[in-house]
């Protein structure tokens, strides 16, 4: 149950509200009874009357504010509970890292939505409604044991229609579900893809794939969403037929024989409103509930997930060394590479090189602890590391090609949201060159989606300075300046290769002679030489 995630407080607080809020109906219909009964019974007081309306109109007010207070604490239940699931959801899906988000993205949007408005917000209304129930039930027996049973016995036609609809309906929200996610993609993609697509001017292509994977969620919607009604109407139908014509037929018999006042027999026909609403809602909150389980499923992943941060920073570090790494594919066995042995000194610059499709990339990965090995080790300070995230990562930083920037201010971009003091955060924008920049913008400015506030070259040095400030040894570069001018990549590389407090392995396919005079050790992958510069 999703409620388990708020405070038990709220919750309790809002259950007894709402056995306030159920014993308004109570409340009225023994007003109407009474106020029926003294009207009929042939007196002429009529003060008696005023004065059982005017406690009546007091009574309601009464419930009024209680039921402010309801919605109140409801809300706060609601906003609470939803919080929750968006850390748990955020959390995860930040720490799986899929490179296909758009799951995720379907997840923390439209699937999200669907569990606050058919889950939180549908278990709450069953506790109303369900103690709604039970009072109007538990006064009704009060008042005639016989109407109540045939009431009772009466339920049994709605709830069978229940039984039948719920499985179709948790069916079709399977088929939602996923098609949601194929149209959150399509649009993701067509948001991505408008500066290609006004270029080859193919944009009404663009919009009629993300039109048609619409139209086919949009169809899934409705099909979800009419066996919804459809099922609700045929609950009205057979609770109107089964829980008030045919007791209120009952009920006219037993007063024709003199067993029920007419102020009985209309309370026993308000309550009989009161039976039929509570059982109809609560059979139609449990569909709404039921039209959430794939979502619920995926957020239940969530909430039983347990993220382990290991954030101690590496002491000394003494040395890397790979030997005879060889990586075969998972899905189609095919062999990478083989045979990969390397030693890298503290301070050392390492630049690896090889062609295109050689695997590069694939060997950050293995370093990195993201992939493990058919055959070899790695080892980091004489410590056995091979293809163990937790124990590997924390020893590297990381720049790529087209480092990832939010769309927040220069100075969390840098930190990502660390706190670090003024002195070291000057130090780090020194080391990295972006001096310049934040004496133009200031650390407070915001950069824009991407980045786009940046150049490429400023962004390149924004991911430096994060790897700086994590005070890693090791920095792992991956083609991180073959998008950058010669000129821009000499001083990107000036600024990375001249630090004498970090060790870095670079690997790239093309770079010039003056940037590969910085290092001190060129390694050809494809070649299996090793040059090594005096400097």
């Amino acid at each position: 149950m999703s409620l388990k995630y708020a405070k038990k407080s709220r919750v309790i607080i809002f259950a007894i509200l709402a056995a306030i809020k159920a014993c308004n109906v109570v409340f009225v219909a023994y007003m109407i009874q009474i106020m029926l009964n003294v009207a009929s019974s042939g007196s002429h007081d009529y003060w008696h009357l005023i004065r059982l309306a005017l406690l009546t109109a007091v009574g309601q007010l009464g419930f009024m504010t209680s039921n402010f207070i309801y919605e109140t604490v409801k809300m706060g239940i609601i906003r609470d509970v939803n919080v929750t699931f968006k850390k748990a959801n955020l959390t995860y899906l930040v720490d799986q890292g899929a490179s296909d988000i758009k799951n995720g993205l379907s997840l923390m949007t439209n699937d999200l939505k669907q569990i606050e408005t058919n889950r939180v917000n549908a278990q709450l209304d069953m506790i109303l409604q369900g103690l709604t129930f039970v009072g109007s039930l538990a006064f009704a027996f009060y008042s005639s044991w016989q109407m109540t049973i045939v009431f009772i016995v009466a339920m049994i036609a709605p709830a069978f229609v229940q039984i039948i609809t719920s499985p179709i309906i948790t069916r079709k929200s399977n088929i939602w579900a996923n098609t949601n996610a194929v149209y959150t993609q399509n649009v993701s993609d067509s948001l991505n893809g408008a500066q290609s697509a006004k270029l080859y001017n193919v944009r009404s292509n663009i919009v009629t794939r993300a039109v048609g994977a619409a139209q086919r969620m949009e169809t899934a919607l409705r099909n979800m969403s009419l066996t919804q009604a459809w099922s609700l109407e045929l609950i009205y139908s057979a609770a109107e037929l089964f829980c008030f014509i045919v007791p209120c037929t009952i009920g006219g018999i037993l007063m024709m024989q003199g067993q029920l006042k007419v102020g009985t027999l209309v309370m026993m026909v308000d309550l009989a409103m009161n039976f039929i609403t509570p059982v109809v809602t609560l059979f139609n909150e449990f569909n709404q509930v039921k039209s959430t389980v794939p979502m619920w499923q995926k957020t239940v992943k969530a909430l039983n997930y347990h993220a382990q941060y290991k954030k101690a920073k590496i002491g000394e570090f003494s040395g890397m060394e790979i030997k005879g790494l060889t990586y075969v594919t998972h899905h189609d066995h095919k062999k990478i590479f083989e045979d990969v042995s390397l030693t890298v000194k503290p301070g050392e610059k390492v630049l690896l090189m090889a062609p295109s499709g050689w695997g590069k990339t694939t060997l950050l990965k293995l370093i990195l602890g993201l992939k493990k090995p058919k055959t070899g080790q790695i080892l980091l300070n004489g410590n056995e590391v091979t293809g163990n995230w937790e124990a590997a990562h924390n020893y590297y930083s990381y720049v790529n090609q087209k480092p990832f920037m939010f769309d927040d201010t220069l100075r969390f971009n840098i930190t990502l949201g660390r706190q670090v003091t003024d002195e070291k955060l000057k130090e780090v924008i020194h080391e990295a060159g972006l001096e310049e920049l934040v004496a133009e913008q200031g650390l407070d400015r915001n950069i824009g989606e991407d980045g786009n506030g940046l150049s490429g070259g400023q962004i390149q040095r924004v991911e430096i300075a994060r790897a700086l400030l994590s005070g890693r040894p090791i920095l792992l570069a991956d083609e991180a300046t073959s998008a950058l001018d010669p000129s821009l990549s000499l001083a990107i590389h000036e600024t990375l290769l001249k630090n004498p407090k970090i060790a870095v392995i670079e690997v790239a396919h093309k770079i010039s002679p003056e940037e590969k005079a910085m290092f001190n050790k060129i390694v050809h992958l494809d070649k299996r030489t090793i040059e090594t510069n005096m400097n």
